[in-house]
């Protein structure tokens, strides 16, 4: 293996686990803080819900911020090929 297919592999991985993280932490504390906010206002799904909706929101834009960079990149790449 070169070293162009090793950094090619390690990127995929690196962008893998950020994939999980942007996923997993947002949605994940976002329920969190709506579980607490309905236990201590006892307003049982309610925040529940608005925060799982941030949740995804805030999750749609990290990972529209993550890929964004990558897409340009293989743009500018795939109009150095045509020319």
């Amino acid at each position: 293996m070169n070293k162009k297919n090793n950094f090619a592999i390690f990127y995929a991985i690196s962008l893998a686990w950020q994939l999980g993280f942007v996923i997993i932490v947002p949605i994940g504390g976002f329920l969190f803080l709506g579980f607490l906010a309905d236990k201590f206002l006892k307003t049982k799904p309610l925040f529940l819900i608005i925060f799982l909706l941030i949740g995804i929101i805030v999750t749609i834009y990290e990972t529209y911020c993550l890929f964004i960079p990558l897409v340009k990149k293989n743009n500018k790449n795939n109009k150095k090929k045509l020319i």
